[in-house]
């Protein structure tokens, strides 16, 4: 019983951010947020404001997240289907793919660098404060 009150919880969040999806998307025509986007928020606002508790959720979540390479299976086999309009692009496809990797990566690895540089500021400034 358990199991089903966490996929219900899971499927209501996904529910509530696929509406609001669809709403913003009837007041301002030009503006998608997916509705799954809007629903992992949407969770997270309410599992900060304790309104879900990380084990309402964390079975089913914790499945789901561990299984996530089988629910890209469909999407690479549609791919597959188009292979021939995708092979005269194949090159730029992989450097694309390259290029966005090489940014993510720095781009990550920068932003703990100086989320710890800024870390080790604050902690500087309240032993400097207590002082």
């Amino acid at each position: 019983m358990k199991i089903f009150k966490q996929i219900g919880l899971i499927l209501l969040f996904y529910i509530l951010g696929e509406a609001l999806s669809h709403f913003i998307l009837w007041i301002l025509p030009a503006i998608f947020i997916p509705g799954p986007i809007i629903g992992m928020i949407l969770l997270l606002i309410a599992m900060n404001y304790r309104l879900v508790k990380i084990k309402d959720v964390d079975d089913v979540g914790s499945f789901l997240t561990s299984n996530m390479a089988f629910f890209f299976i469909p999407a690479a086999v549609s791919v597959m289907e188009y292979f021939d309009i995708l092979s005269p692009l194949i090159w730029q496809i992989g450097l694309i793919i390259i290029v966005g990797i090489l940014v993510t990566f720095f781009g990550v690895a920068y932003s703990v660098k100086l989320a710890i540089f800024i870390q080790e500021r604050l902690n500087e400034r309240k032993e400097a404060h207590h002082e």
